[in-house]
């Protein structure tokens, strides 16, 4: 095809090319980039083009730009062009003038939601001994269900510290330039559809991303997952992860998204929140999972935390206490809302919790903990249990059931929920234990598949502070699980343990009924 087109014209960027053609006429241009950039070539006119990438027999496949002023149909963007050599030939569909330019910038870089400051965080667990590490963010506030990420990894060696890529492009380029010879092999045996920037952001997403120990640059795309595991991570190395958004709707716009480093000597355990009820998972080594937590710098001495830990499905498990990789407290195994009063804290000082399975039978089933941590004397937005959450069974008649608890501590404005499931005899459902993780909020409770009934009332004023309920509309013979909760005005409700109801299959009169 380059013997066959004689009429050659060199195209530099920014500045425009006016020719007049005939009808079918051919005409190849030139285009060197001496950087990567974002690549705009606009026509004045339909033709038919086809681009080349440093004379090899790929063919780009650049998305076509929307039709405006001065532009046509079948203009060309190529979001991230390389640096190198371009050959693009074109074949006038009509006789007329037409007018080339070639725009080192994204047709969408106006796009005004550009100019909003937005950041994400991102989140990263070392796993040294195994080299790897694990990286979580939270969705993109542009557009989320068109955006697809991709990560920018750098090792830092020296003082000087990696470059800054003014652009995703510039880190692509970069990424190419690392080992030449293997992406040019890989794009000589791929098809004419592919080129070099497919080969990185076009790779279908994996769980699992091996990175080279020899290069210090890694580029890895997930396409819409907010997650991505690295291994063969260098031991004592630090490591700059950069985020980028991918816009599928605006041409492939990339933006910068967040930033941070990590330090890839040691494991960084997930650090807990104060006042906060947090979900934690036990999925580590042999089910083991550990969790950091400090001391805020404004409390007095002498100083405590409480703890509220409870199991989300009544597994039981073990939690022990580190300062220092010395073990200072542990507790007994626990399957039910357990406090822990954390005495001797410093101000300031960073403490570990290990949670792990009783036995080896627990480890299928302790999978995931509610931990809420505090150094004042309440909870802000939790309620109080008591030392005894078990719910009693005092009276069951023909459709009726008297039900008690013994009432929370808590001086504060208190209501109890009383929440009753069905519970089939056959076909056992989930909600056959107590899962203390369920969402006790009125509106999830009634979406439940089981869900039968919920009342809500005030806590009553008792000599012996218990609480008790009679729930109505039963049906004999049928078998029921109660949950009651304790509710304050603002916050989450905090569950009793559930008590099963057996309701009997016959009633022989109005009088009959069970005591317990």
């Amino acid at each position: 095809m380059l013997k066959d087109i004689d009429d050659v014209e060199d195209l530099y960027v920014d500045v425009p090319v006016r020719i007049a053609f005939e009808e079918r006429q051919k005409k190849r241009f030139l285009l060197n980039l001496n950087i990567s950039t974002p690549l705009t070539i606009l026509f004045s006119a339909p033709v038919g083009r086809k681009m080349y990438y440093n004379q090899t027999a790929n063919v780009l496949r650049p998305a076509a730009v929307a039709p405006g002023i001065d532009t046509a149909v079948g203009s060309l963007v190529l979001p991230c062009a390389l640096r190198g050599h371009y050959d693009l030939f074109v074949q006038a569909r009509q006789s007329g003038a037409l007018k080339v330019e070639a725009i080192a910038k994204h047709p969408q870089q106006n796009w005004p939601l550009l100019n909003s400051t937005h950041r994400i965080s991102i989140r990263t667990q070392n796993r040294v001994r195994k080299r790897q590490m694990i990286v979580k963010w939270e969705h993109s506030k542009f557009d989320y269900h068109a955006m697809h990420y991709c990560l920018v990894i750098q090792r830092i060696v020296g003082a000087t510290g990696p470059p800054n890529y003014n652009n995703f492009c510039e880190a692509v380029n970069a990424y190419v330039e690392q080992s030449p010879r293997s992406f040019a092999m890989a794009a000589t045996s791929c098809s004419t559809e592919n080129n070099l920037l497919s080969l990185i952001w076009s790779t279908p997403a994996k769980h699992e991303r091996r990175l080279n120990p020899r290069h210090n640059l890694h580029i890895v795309c997930t396409g819409k997952r907010r997650q991505q595991t690295l291994r063969r991570l260098l031991p004592k190395s630090n490591y700059r992860l950069d985020l980028y958004g991918v816009h599928q709707n605006r041409q492939n716009l990339t933006m910068l998204l967040g930033s941070t480093q990590v330090s890839f000597n040691r494991t960084h355990p997930t650090a807990l929140r104060q006042q906060a009820l947090s979900l934690l998972k036990i999925d580590g080594q042999h089910g083991a999972q550990i969790y950091s937590f400090k001391v805020p710098d404004t409390v007095t001495t002498p100083a405590y935390m409480r703890h509220l830990l409870l199991p989300c499905f009544g597994s039981e498990i073990r939690v022990r206490l580190l300062r220092q990789r010395k073990e200072i407290a542990k507790t007994d195994a626990f399957y039910c809302p357990t406090y822990i009063r954390q005495t001797g804290v410093k101000a300031g000082e960073r403490y570990l919790m290990r949670f792990e399975p009783s036995n080896e039978d627990e480890t299928l089933r302790a999978q995931k903990v509610l931990v809420a941590l505090s150094s004042e004397p309440l909870f802000r937005d939790l309620p109080e249990l008591p030392l005894n959450i078990t719910v009693f069974n005092v009276r069951t008649r023909c459709n009726r059931a008297t039900i008690a608890w013994n009432g929370s501590p808590d001086e504060r404005a208190l209501s109890y929920c009383i929440i009753v499931f069905n519970l089939p005899q056959r076909n056992r459902s989930v909600v056959d234990y107590t899962n203390y993780c369920m969402d006790f909020t009125p509106k999830r409770v009634m979406q439940q598949k089981n869900f039968v009934w919920v009342g809500c009332r005030e806590k009553q004023k008792s000599p012996d502070n218990i609480e008790t309920e009679t729930i109505l509309n039963l049906i004999p013979g049928s078998s029921y699980l109660v949950y009651v909760t304790a509710n304050l005005s603002m916050g989450k409700p905090l569950p009793y343990q559930t008590l099963t109801l057996h309701m009997a299959s016959q009633c022989l009169d109005g009088s009959h009924e069970t005591y317990y």
